[in-house]
């Protein structure tokens, strides 16, 4: 019988590749028809084309599924009937359906349903498919009189997929979501959403299969307000930007932090914890705003400026009457330099038309006099037809025109970009003293100073510049003004509150989901409570979950990984479930004292002819000198064949099958030391080798040694 089952879902595999194929083979003729039609025509008639051609790119787009299966589940159910359960939802010749998308209220039941509570579920089965090949059943009996006609040992399909070696692409676990990642995943649109576990325990596949399900249940909603995916580094967007493709959507904004503001040029961090913390301050809020407001001067002295036969003179009440009616007015410091104009312009043209003391004649001698309104003319020529607002917009827009007027103005009320106010209240120490007073102490304002120059233009920014360049933006009103139906963010832990306020205004309303592990904090601000980040993101009713099961470490790194949990957050917070059987590999160098970084370049090849995925994982704060030069490692962040070359939060959310990291000795001792090794372990699936060059401490000794008993 088991035989005869495996045939008949063999024979179900191949017609639904076969009805892929055709769908789209007849969706491209359908673009190619579209495509061919000549633009002219009614204007119906070329948006009907337009919308076929949408139509149909998007619909190939979610038929292009590459290597990922089709089809990998179906669901028996006790009324009698039965639902495939794929990637994409498909349907046969006549309309009837053929796969259910895994996104569908009826699949909910093929993740969720256990024996205690079999949701209608009679048996569950698990189709193994590679290459559009069907090579294993599994079934689970679950409730009524479900009999064992096939396999029901039980699910192996979750521990296969834990034991695949890994690549450089994250790759998704639509086909094994687990039933407490599920409930979290279907939460409805609108909700704001804490998810906390460590590494291993799926936050990151819970997030992106979120993004996936709303973007399906929601799509009238999401296809016009979009759905954006934050993650902590570059690094992070190319590892997960495949997943949500293979789930048959396209239609996501993923970026880092780095690129939440399109066009700035980023580069690596380098300054000090006190530099990084203080631009990640609230505090920056007010700097900023009175670093703009400084910028905003009225005059000390009276300016004159030629006219014809006259003098205009700019005083400094004047100036100081438009720059208090440009702040009282609400916008962005760049449109709010019209009103300064106005005021000043308003009033220079009243002095000129009645007379007053903005306006006294000009130089005696007659040639130096400009004829303003035509040969020997100085005054406008009143037509039979002009009125008193037509004089009155000639000689103001004889005014405006003036260059000396203009320059007057930049002085007064400049234009600005984000980045110029940015460079010039750090690279200006009087520009910087000014707007910090009162906001950070003087021992303070050292961290903050940028080396002087260069144009704003040409500065590489650090990723914690981002933030505040955003916020200028909104400032000077030059803000993209962006807002997504929904926001991800991954790695949440080290939000800023610079960073969670540049987010925020990227957030409809409280729908937002946050994912993230305090205990891998890297930031230099250290651990906090998530409210540290929620509040900055004005989040009033927050739900806050927990994953408990890790499924991506073998059992001695689960056993590491927990004692480096409770050693960081309490005791509380370090048990898990760990839950592969697969016992992996902890190895322990400490003795290699000057030969450090040879021999652990030798591990790592010697591993890499072992594993698919290998990385070298370094601190990034350890000096060049330490380990005999270790810079030039460092410098090479790209892949050396199958090895990976990165520090410590460039390999955040990432994953492979063996890590080296080094030199834990000196790792263990600085200010982030357990939670950037807690980090590196954690990204190992299956062998994990710490190096140092000094003797580590007793407690991490013992811990490591623990793992074989």
């Amino acid at each position: 019988m088991a035989d005869e089952a495996f045939e008949v879902e063999r024979r179900f595999v191949e017609q639904a590749y076969e009805r892929l194929d055709a769908l789209r083979a007849a969706t491209a003729r359908a673009l190619e028809d579209a495509l061919a039609q000549e633009r002219g025509g009614t204007h119906q008639a070329r948006l009907e084309r337009d919308v076929v051609v949408e139509h149909a790119l998007r619909r190939l787009s979610s038929l292009e599924l590459g290597e990922s299966s089709l089809v990998f589940g179906r669901i028996d159910l006790d009324d009698g009937e039965s639902f495939h359960i794929g990637r994409v939802s498909l349907s046969d010749e006549h309309g009837d359906p053929m796969v259910v998308d895994w996104r569908a209220p009826v699949a909910e039941p093929f993740y969720r349903a256990t024996a205690k509570v079999p949701m209608g579920v009679e048996r569950r089965w698990h189709l193994a498919v590679e290459r559009g090949q069907l090579r294993h059943v599994e079934v689970e009996a679950l409730s009524g009189g479900a009999h064992g006609d096939a396999d029901t040992a039980g699910p192996t399909a979750l521990l296969t997929a834990l034991e695949r070696p890994r690549g450089s692409q994250m790759v998704d676990i639509v086909a094994t979501i687990q039933a407490e990642q599920d409930e979290l995943i279907r939460r409805p649109l609108g909700q704001a959403i804490v998810v906390e576990g460590s590494p291993g325990t799926g936050k990151t596949a819970v997030a992106l299969h979120r993004a996936a399900y709303l973007l399906y249940t929601f799509r009238w909603r999401l296809e016009h307000q979009g759905l954006l995916v934050v993650g902590p580094t570059p690094g992070f967007v190319r590892y997960v930007r495949d997943v949500l493709p293979s789930l048959g959507e396209s239609g996501v904004e993923l970026r880092s932090l780095a690129s939440l503001r399109p066009g700035t040029r980023v580069g690596e961090s380098r300054s000090s914890d006190e530099s990084r913390a203080l631009r990640g301050s609230s505090r920056m809020v007010r700097l900023l705003q009175r670093a703009v407001r400084d910028r905003e001067r009225p005059l000390r002295q009276a300016v004159e400026i030629p006219f014809g036969s006259r003098v205009l003179v700019v005083t400094p009440e004047l100036t100081a009457r438009a720059v208090a009616a440009a702040r009282a007015v609400r916008g962005g410091h760049n449109a709010r330099r019209r009103v300064v104009e106005d005021v000043i312009l308003n009033a220079l043209v009243d002095d000129v038309l009645r007379g007053g003391p903005l306006v006294k004649p000009a130089w005696r001698d007659a040639e130096n006099v400009v004829a303003l309104f035509g040969p020997g003319e100085d005054w406008p020529a009143r037509l039979p037809d002009d009125s008193e607002e037509d004089v009155r917009n000639e000689v103001r827009y004889e005014i405006r025109r003036l260059d000396a007027l203009q320059r007057l103005l930049a002085r007064l009320w400049p234009r600005l970009t984000a980045e110029e106010v940015l460079y010039d209240v750090r690279a200006r120490p009087a520009l910087l003293q000014s707007a910090a007073r009162g906001v950070l102490r003087d021992s303070e304002m050292h961290a903050l100073v940028l080396e002087a120059g260069r144009e704003p233009h040409e500065v590489v920014w650090e990723v914690e510049d981002v933030p505040l360049l955003d916020e200028l933006d909104v400032l000077l009103g030059t803000h993209e003004g962006r807002v997504f139906g929904h926001v991800v963010v991954d790695e949440a832990q080290d939000l800023s509150p610079m960073a969670a306020r540049a987010i925020r205004r990227r957030t409809s309303g409280s729908s937002i989901t946050l994912v993230g592990d305090r205990a891998q904090s890297l930031a230099p601000w250290g651990i906090r409570d998530w409210s540290a980040i929620t509040e900055p993101l004005r989040l009033k009713q927050v739900a806050y979950e927990r994953l408990t099961v890790n499924y991506r470490s073998p059992s001695r790194i689960g056993h590491l990984v927990g004692a480096l949990r409770a050693q960081i957050l309490g005791a509380e917070h370090g048990v898990e479930t760990v839950l592969r059987e697969t016992p992996g590999v902890v190895e322990l160098h400490d003795e290699w004292g000057d030969e450090l970084l040879i021999r652990a370049r030798r591990r790592a090849h010697e591993l890499a002819s072992r594993y698919a995925s290998v990385a070298i994982i370094l601190d990034a704060r350890l000096e060049a000198d330490t380990l005999g030069g270790i810079e030039p490692i460092l410098s090479n962040s790209a892949s050396v064949g199958t090895i990976v070359v990165s520090d410590v939060p460039g390999v955040r959310g990432m994953e492979f099958d063996a890590v080296v990291v080094l030199d834990v000795g000196v790792l263990e001792q600085s200010s982030v030391g357990l939670r950037s090794l807690y980090v590196a372990v954690t990204r190992a699936t299956q062998h994990a080798v710490l190096c140092a060059s000094r003797p580590v401490s007793p407690w991490l000794r013992h811990v490591v040694a623990s793992q074989g008993e």
